[in-house]
């Protein structure tokens, strides 16, 4: 099945962390489509069309188009094909941020991926109501942040506990690893002490396991890792730095909280954006 991927670009050298992501993490490019989008500021209106604004727009759409030559010529490199790659510079009709949403939320990406400056662009977003009630209604689509991925590293690390978020996190890894057998997954549960909680922790994992060979993942591929309940984010951080993932996959509600308290303001959440370094965060 053919994967869209979205990459947002800025121009700055952290600009093309996605890319270089992308273009390393995935060995078989076939079936693969990247949109590579590059948003320029707002068009001022009639009024103050003069000289100096027209200037600042066309030099604003230099930036981009090098910039977007730029992130094409380092996935030809990496293997994939002309044709499998899209650039495409888009005048901003509303903030960066909404424009990101409104792309991805057309539904046309399998995920979207964001930057260091694009996870900014995310929590600035959160100080408006109006573009935080938006979010929670269309932000739906599966997120990757890339900051500054280590190259060398391989595998992802699926973080479950059980809840209904957890099962799509699951399913997205599936469908994005289809064609990326030689990748591992480590589940990861972090259980409360004692025997039925234990019990409990084990059939998350296995469960998870199961879902995962269900569509075709290779079953020896796949390790499970139960760890007793302490420190969340310390303990993820621990295990993607000595595991040397590629990637922490979380799913991006819990049980018994909402997009926003999970992602945006529980400690766990932000231990993650601001620390995970070397591994990508798939949010899904």
């Amino acid at each position: 099945m053919e994967k869209h991927l979205l990459v947002t670009m800025s121009e700055r050298e952290d600009g093309l962390f996605g890319v270089r992501f992308v273009g390393n993490f995935f060995i078989n490019k076939e079936g693969m489509k990247l949109t590579l989008l590059y948003t320029t500021p707002k068009a001022p209106g009639l009024r103050e069309i003069d000289r100096d604004s027209d200037l600042q727009a066309r030099k604003s759409e230099a930036k981009g188009r090098q910039a977007l030559e730029r992130a094409k010529a380092l996935l030809l490199k990496t293997g994939f094909g002309p044709d499998q790659v899209i650039t495409k510079l888009q005048g901003r009709r509303v903030s960066k941020v909404m424009e990101i949403i409104q792309e991805g939320a057309k539904g046309l990406y399998d995920v979207v991926i964001l930057g260091r400056r694009g996870l900014s662009w995310l929590e600035q977003a959160f100080d408006e109501s109006v573009t935080k009630d938006l979010m929670e209604k269309t932000c739906d689509f599966p997120i990757w942040v890339c900051r500054r991925p280590d190259l060398g590293r391989r595998n992802v690390l699926a973080c479950v506990d059980g809840s209904p978020a957890s099962h799509r996190m699951v399913d997205h890894i599936a469908h994005i690893l289809d064609q990326e057998k030689q990748q591992a997954v480590t589940f990861l549960a972090v259980g409360k002490k004692g025997r039925i909680a234990d019990k409990k922790t084990d059939t998350i994992l296995a469960d998870s396991r199961e879902m995962l060979v269900s569509r075709g993942f290779p079953y020896e591929r796949i390790q499970l890792k139960r760890i007793e309940e302490g420190p969340i984010s310390k303990i993820i951080l621990k295990e993607a730095d000595e595991g040397r993932f590629a990637a922490v996959a979380v799913g991006r509600t819990g049980t018994g909280q909402g997009l926003l308290k999970k992602i945006f303001v529980g400690s766990v959440s932000q231990a993650l954006f601001q620390e995970l370094q070397g591994a990508a965060l798939w949010l899904a």
